[in-house]
């Protein structure tokens, strides 16, 4: 058994640092995270999805899991005020330790509960999807939706560790994988070349657990350091935005009907022909950006007109004094912010 080994983020500004582990099976992950949560009280924060496909769960004590149901309709108050009332139930105290074990919604939830309790205890996060491990987990961002849109309620919080595991991949479905992949894809285009190539060497239409779990740490290091650089968004984490503006915009105009990988590819691959356009990068660049998402026979067409989504793109939250800022591809390794 080797467990690869794990990465520090360093967050300068509050001098504080966590740790990503990385583990190949749930016994090895099962033995690290109970030495992590020691003597301490803890409460385990899932989703049906986690609970009925994978065999985690099964090792710990039921009073301590609390099971919500998947989807992004959960990341709304009630489910707070459900994780609270838990918490007081079983006499959690400050030194107590919220595990968050799921996708990128149980995650924001978890970490803004954890965040919000008794003025803050730690928390531990554990993504189960390929989307929520190389991105969602990094960087302390929590929150919860609400009528006026997404992520628009939350707090910094940053985990007290996070946990990789290779077998949480084995058991989500290939579309899932897929929408992974459009994050760590879009990691090599504004961060590394040498990502971006490892990424295009396994590209084929049924990518393995094996072959992208190596590539989840090199992924994650990627969004690392530009935390690392930024943690609360004022300046270079604003390239992690690439594809993302064009895909806020996809995903809120198809009722979130795409996957939040898929609708950032389709959104990277705009933003590429929009830089073309704008003579920022060449063809070259555009042609690799659409063939990487090809050749993993990822569905980047999009029925929508440009209109419909340049209405949309004018209410997103990264919009400043009326101006769009779209984060734009120069060449594989390297994007800039684009003023519109």
């Amino acid at each position: 058994m080797h467990c690869m080994k794990s990465l520090v983020i360093n967050l300068p500004v509050r001098k504080i640092s966590y740790e990503i582990e990385f583990s190949e099976t749930f016994k090895e992950l099962n033995t690290r995270l109970k030495e992590q949560i020691g003597k301490r009280k803890f409460l385990i924060v899932s989703d049906q999805n986690v609970d009925k496909f994978t065999s985690f769960l099964n090792t710990f004590d039921k009073k301590n899991i609390l099971i919500l149901p998947p989807g992004e309709k959960t990341k709304h108050w009630p489910y707070v005020e459900k994780i609270l009332d838990k918490c007081f139930e079983e006499k959690l105290d400050r030194s107590a330790v919220l595990v968050a074990i799921g996708g990128g919604v149980i995650g924001d939830i978890t970490g803004f509960a954890a965040s919000i309790y008794k003025r803050g205890i730690p928390v531990i996060q554990i993504p189960t999807s390929l989307l929520a491990m190389v991105d969602a987990s990094i960087g302390g961002k929590t929150g919860i939706d609400c009528q006026y849109g997404k992520n628009l309620i939350g707090t910094f919080h940053q985990p007290e560790k996070i946990y990789a595991c290779e077998e949480f991949l084995k058991s989500l479905p290939l579309s899932e994988i897929k929408s992974g992949l459009g994050e760590m894809i879009k990691h090599g285009i504004l961060g590394s070349p040498k990502h971006f190539t490892d990424l295009e060497k396994i590209a084929n239409p049924n990518p393995t657990a094996k072959r992208i779990f190596p590539l989840v740490r090199d992924s994650m290091n990627i969004k690392s350091q530009v935390v690392e650089q930024d943690e609360r968004e004022g300046g270079a984490r604003m390239q992690l935005n690439l594809g993302h503006t064009f895909g806020h915009a996809i995903e809120l105009l198809h009722d979130f009907k795409f996957s939040h990988g898929i609708a950032v590819a389709i959104g990277t691959v705009m933003a590429a022909q929009y830089a073309l356009e704008h003579g920022i990068c060449n063809e070259e660049t555009v042609d690799r950006i659409e063939n990487i998402f090809n050749k993993f026979e990822m569905d980047i067409t999009c029925d929508l007109s440009e209109e419909q989504i340049w209405q949309a793109m004018a209410n997103d939250k990264k919009v400043k004094e009326g101006r769009i800022r779209l984060v734009l591809p120069e060449k594989i390794g390297k994007v800039r912010v684009h003023t519109v």
